[in-house]
């Protein structure tokens, strides 16, 4: 298990022996699964409606939504520059690319890119990625850094891609 930063693998295992020890264990496989898509999901359908709600917020979504998915293609690509071993408290949990956590990145970047428009949305995504995280740990799928590290990243995301895009938009449109 060693590749954790200090500290990181009694954390991991402490919090790991909790949850198998309450009454989600026969749920963890599936909550790692469900918990950080669905999370993602409904953070993603929150954003279609308020996009068709009202026309002034479909930028703002659509800027979200785009966080999101960069978001998720830096991780892919930071995943596989970095190749960090995950925890591996148990054969499912096992492999590489554990840094950083993918749906935890994707979250915090919708979150912060969505804020100035929707806080009620930002905060979803908060609650999201905070859950993601604790089933994370309690699987023993992540180290705390790579969460930690998702929400970072995520965030520049998320403050990045809307600038971005409206810099792009302004530069056409003076064309």
């Amino acid at each position: 298990m060693r590749e954790g930063l200090p500290g990181e693998e009694r954390l991991v295992r402490w919090a790991h022996e909790q949850a198998y020890a309450s009454r989600l264990r026969p749920r963890l496989h599936a909550l790692e699964t469900a918990v950080p898509y669905g999370s993602a999901l409904l953070v993603y359908c929150l954003l279609g409606v308020l996009a068709l709600r009202r026309i002034e917020d479909r930028t703002a979504a659509l800027h979200a939504m785009a966080a999101g998915v960069v978001a998720w293609i830096v991780s892919d690509i930071v995943k596989l520059i970095v190749e960090r071993p995950r925890p591996c408290l148990h054969q499912l949990s096992c492999g590489t690319h554990s840094f950083p956590e993918g749906p935890g990145m994707v979250l915090a970047a919708v979150a912060v890119a969505i804020w100035p428009r929707s806080r009620a949305i930002a905060l979803v995504a908060v609650v999201c990625a905070l859950a993601d995280a604790a089933v994370q740990l309690g699987y023993g799928s992540h180290w705390p850094s790579d969460l930690l590290g998702a929400w970072i990243l995520g965030g520049a995301c998320g403050f990045a891609v809307p600038r971005v895009a409206r810099a792009l938009t302004a530069r056409r449109q003076g064309e």
